[in-house]
């Protein structure tokens, strides 16, 4: 769809050019003239507000006479009047409510203003001038500034629409300053049986007097409910498929050894585990340190610990561990946010390999605060957030893996009307339960400490939902639902017209990872959007047994998955319908105990796996030789096929133990991409045959969707037949 502006006095040429396409004596070369402009267009309607509207249709305000927050993104046209202008003399005539800021970026103007969809509608100024419509993000304010009263009022009335579901076996257990398991909010999932601390004679939470942390605690609003505001706000029935666990690492007063932060962290973690061993658990992990070592990216014995913790070497028992990437601590007002990301280094043990670490996003860029009259978001609406870190900076990038993964939501900053200052604001900030029992129940949060929180309940619903997903395969879905926005993809072309494509992608992927995950996409699939999921082991190294004990292990399995795809509804698509499949390959390695050796490329993870899809026009014969060196081929000359279409590519996707890449092609091309291998490529058990941790089997979760761009076609419903018959592996 395009929208069009088309002046008054031009509209006489547009509906000539529509003349000349149907007057036969204008044809040239026997086709009508104007023929590319006119063949494209399906129908033309006038244009309303609606036509502006670039969120989710399903938010656009159902009531056309209420009046609420919208962003309206205006034309900086210098023939014209300037936009601010065209927004004063709009809220003027409407009665309408200008913002407190104002965002001046590129060729646009967005500004929010108060008024309802019917008044926006009549607004003749708009016309010519409007580029997008969006819905203002609500803000915090009003409940954080409301009486106590008030506030204890909202918590009753929350509590009487929640429900803990019966029999709960999954929790989000928050390893911080300890949970205040009092709070009328947190009391209905979290108690004094689920808390631990470190040493026995700390408390459990900081009481609200002197040295106060209630860090937990706020954390605890977001892991629990996800967006506290949203629930808050509701009016239906709020459900919570998990409880929450309180592991405090940090002391009342003073701060641990940084020798015993992984000891700590591990051991409080066993603590939970002991006194409630068959519950399912997503640790969440928003306590971070500067990196001990100047090589950025380097493991540290904080990240080890967690890397072999998640392993299970000692008990065989995998976890899924969420970390906070750290937060910058020293913006400026004066650079570019993706610049000061760049600087400021992932904080350890953010680093671990087998973790989800998270980094953060935001779309809040409404300003309703009175007090921050004339102050601007620093970030705009879908970009990185101000505080959060990037791996870019790591000199051991060629060996680490992305960092972070994903982003969440962790607020914004607002920026004054000099650009000379920073601050931080409830208004753009995240709605969270506070670390009292009365009182000022309602606290804000933000920066990644936030987007690791949310990021553990997403985890945690899906585990509720899926017992028998493994935390790789948790862990893979969190990846593999995440898409940049498009800001971001904005950004990606900025960069890319700086640098080459393949120095792009690193750039975004050290940056914001894969992107924001999508909830919905992670837990459902639909009819024309397919997940497939594949929970399997192999055995990556073997030995032959007349061979010398000095010499070490070779390459052993490999699988090939071949994918039940619906080629009927494939092959009855248009030909030159695009259609997006996308892999992810999850898994968890054991980490190398001794930095010695770090450089190489197979120094500290146990083993390495990959992925690779069959090309189209490629025959099977083909591809597993292409995979497998030791297929004998005797006419094999290369690779069958043309394995163009993907987004990163062999070489990018391989960094770290979670890969993931997304393809674009035709629905014909798709239906060749039947098979799928994944197989080993080396690690530290080849080489260091002395534990015989070569014969060990490991774990991998394969994540593999299509989806097709109509709704309307159902390939989920075709699929479902072909999986009822067991797929060969």
């Amino acid at each position: 769809m395009a929208l069009a502006f088309i002046p008054e006095e031009k509209r006489l040429d547009f509906l000539g050019k529509i003349d000349a396409y149907l007057d036969p004596r204008k044809d040239k070369r026997g086709k009508p003239k104007n023929q590319p402009l006119i063949d494209s267009i399906a129908e033309i309607r006038l244009a309303d507000i609606r036509s502006f509207w670039t969120d989710d249709p399903a938010t656009f305000p159902a009531n056309p006479d209420q009046a609420v927050w919208w962003e309206l993104w205006l034309k900086k046209d210098q023939s014209s009047k300037p936009a601010e202008t065209v927004a004063q003399e709009l809220a003027q005539r409407l009665e309408a409510r200008l913002g407190n800021a104002s965002l001046s970026f590129f060729d646009s103007y967005v500004i929010l203003i108060n008024t309802s969809a019917q008044k926006l509608s009549q607004a003749p100024e708009l016309i010519g001038s409007l580029e997008e419509l969006r819905r203002a993000k609500e803000t915090p304010t009003v409940l954080i500034e409301s009486s106590t009263a008030d506030q204890a009022q909202w918590a009753e009335e929350l509590i009487a629409r929640l429900t803990v579901a019966p029999n709960v076996q999954t929790a989000v257990a928050i390893l911080d300053s300890g949970i205040n398991y009092n709070h009328p909010l947190l009391s209905p999932a979290c108690n004094t049986a689920f808390s631990e601390s470190w040493l026995p004679g700390w408390p459990h939470f900081d009481a609200p007097t002197g040295q106060f942390n209630d860090h937990g605690s706020r954390q605890a609003g977001l892991a629990l409910y996800g967006d506290l505001y949203s629930a808050q706000l509701s009016t239906g029935p709020v459900e919570v498929a998990h409880i929450l666990e309180s592991g405090r690492i940090l002391p009342p007063l003073g701060a641990n050894d940084p020798e015993l932060y992984g000891a700590i962290t591990v051991g409080t973690a066993y603590k939970l585990e002991t006194a409630r061993p068959d519950l399912k658990r997503t640790y969440s992990l928003a306590v971070t340190a500067s990196l001990p070592s100047a090589e950025g990216g380097l493991p540290s014995s904080w990240s080890a610990e967690i890397d072999q913790f998640t392993f299970g070497l000692e008990d065989e028992l995998q976890r899924l561990f969420v970390v906070s990437a750290g937060n910058n601590r020293a913006i400026s007002p004066t650079l570019d946010i993706w610049d000061q990301a760049h600087n400021a280094q992932i904080e350890d043990p953010a680093q671990a390999w087998n973790v989800i670490t998270v980094g953060a996003y935001t779309e809040k860029t409404t300003n309703d605060d009175a007090t921050f009259q004339g102050w601007s978001p620093f970030s705009m609406a879908g970009d990185i957030a101000p505080a959060t870190r990037s791996s870019l900076s790591w000199r051991w990038a060629n060996q680490a893996p992305y960092k972070p993964e994903i982003v969440m939501e962790g607020g914004n900053r607002l920026l004054s009307p000099d650009h000379d200052e920073i601050t931080t604001a409830d208004v753009v900030s995240l709605l969270t339960t506070s670390g009292r029992t009365t009182g000022q129940l309602f606290e804000t949060t933000a920066d990644t400490s936030a987007a690791c929180a949310q990021t553990a309940h997403i985890a945690a619903t899906l585990m509720s939902e899926y017992p028998s997903y493994w935390p790789e395969t948790i862990r893979g879905l969190l990846v593999h639902s995440a898409e940049w926005t498009s800001r971001m993809w904005e950004r990606f072309g900025l960069l890319n017209r700086q640098h080459s494509a393949k120095r792009s992608k690193e750039i975004m992927l050290r940056t914001v990872g894969y992107g924001v995950p999508d909830t919905a996409r992670a837990r459902y699939s639909a009819s024309h959007l397919l997940t497939l999921i594949a929970q399997n082991s192999l055995q990556p190294f073997t030995k032959a047994p007349n061979k010398p004990a000095s010499d070490d292990p070779t390459l052993h399995e490999m699988h090939l998955h071949q994918l039940p795809w619906p080629l009927a509804s494939l092959r009855a698509l248009p030909p030159e319908l695009e259609v997006k499949l996308k892999v992810t390959l999850s898994y968890f390695i054991e980490p190398n105990p001794g930095r010695r050796g770090y450089r190489q490329r197979y120094s500290y993870q146990s083993h390495a796996l990959r992925f690779d899809v069959i090309r189209p026009g490629q025959s099977l014969q083909n591809f597993r030789a292409l995979i497998n060196g030791r297929v004998e081929v005797d006419d094999y000359t290369g690779p069958e096929g043309d394995n163009d279409g993907w987004h990163l590519g062999p070489q990018l996707r391989k960094r770290g133990c979670l890969h993931s890449d997304t393809w674009i092609g035709t629905a014909a091309d798709l239906a060749d991409m039947h098979t799928i291998a994944v197989y080993p490529v080396g690690g530290w058990w080849k080489f260091r045959t002395a534990q015989n941790r070569w014969q060990k089997s490991v774990r991998y979760s394969l994540i593999v969707s299509i989806d097709v761009p109509d709704e309307d076609i159902d390939i989920y419903s075709e699929v479902e037949t072909r999986v009822a018959i067991p797929i060969i592996i």
